[in-house]
């Protein structure tokens, strides 16, 4: 677990750490951490682990806005292996011109209630109030808004067990994904790399792929991995060789000002935290 705390009235607005042990059932790392940044009463934005919520891909019911929430419980029911009456539900719509005017399609992110209760009592516990449940597929948009650039790009989250891919063009998100990724596949000194990352290549061209043919925007020509990685890496090097793509990375250093050092271990620990801690961008 990582913490982030965003202060723009400091001329390093940024402080963040890596809390090692810190879980739902061992919360004293956090309550630490908060007092030694003198956090006692801020709001949280918690960004959720993958393993804790599902997102579903799904054609929007034909209901006003006020009813869409209760329609989309009965939408998902059948898809979760939790019942529905315990659960917590958000969703977000893909841009208009995301499926070739065919139905219009919302993402439904969709945790147990169960889960939420334990995260809410973690952080009050802690002394601090929760705002906001977040999760990393938009938190990736917020760190992309950092580059600045508007281009169609592939954004590759890289974390363990499970990265994200993302497709995003001008700030709206048209297609996003799981992929396995183990953790010695992101290791500067990962071996038999060639065998070992084909799975994450293909998945990123078959989301470049999916883009341009059923989408049917223009080939996305960036793919930006993040966070920093320490050096070429043998997977960085894989992604290079493999795949027609400008690769770029995302060094937070050089967008962020902040009192710790960023660097590319604290960016990979700390990346989803620091993108929820960060203001808010419109697109």
């Amino acid at each position: 677990m990582a913490l982030a705390h965003y202060d723009r009235r400091k001329p390093k607005p940024l402080r963040c750490q890596q809390l090692d042990d810190c879980r739902l059932d061992n919360p004293e790392p956090l309550k630490a951490a908060v007092a030694q940044l003198g956090l006692n009463g801020a709001s949280v934005s918690w960004v959720l682990s993958p393993k804790d919520y599902n997102l579903l891909l799904v054609e929007a019911p034909a209901v006003d806005e006020a009813e869409m929430a209760d329609a989309l419980r009965w939408r998902v029911k059948d898809m979760l292996s939790f019942d529905i009456e315990h659960a917590v539900l958000d969703f977000f719509e893909l841009p208009e011109d995301a499926y070739r005017g065919r139905s219009r399609m919302l993402y439904v992110a969709v945790i147990q209630q169960s889960v939420s209760d334990r995260i809410e009592s973690l952080v009050n516990g802690a002394g601090m109030a929760l705002k906001a449940l977040l999760i990393p597929e938009l938190m990736l948009i917020r760190l992309k808004q950092l580059e600045g650039e508007t281009l169609a790009t592939a954004v590759l989250g890289l974390q363990s067990p499970h990265s994200l891919i993302s497709m995003v063009s001008e700030g709206s998100l048209y297609l996003t994904r799981q992929v396995d990724s183990d953790v010695s596949l992101l290791s500067p000194d990962a071996v038999e790399i060639e065998t070992r990352a084909s799975g994450l290549v293909l998945d990123i061209q078959r989301s470049l792929d999916y883009y341009e043919s059923q989408i049917g925007k223009p080939p996305c020509l960036r793919l930006l991995v993040c966070p920093q990685q320490p050096g070429e890496t043998p997977l960085l090097g894989q992604l290079r060789y493999n795949l027609a793509v400008e690769l770029v990375q995302l060094d937070l250093g050089e967008h962020i000002d902040s009192e710790t050092p960023l660097t590319p271990l604290l960016q990979s620990q700390a990346m989803m935290a620091i993108a929820a801690a960060l203001p808010e961008v419109e697109s």
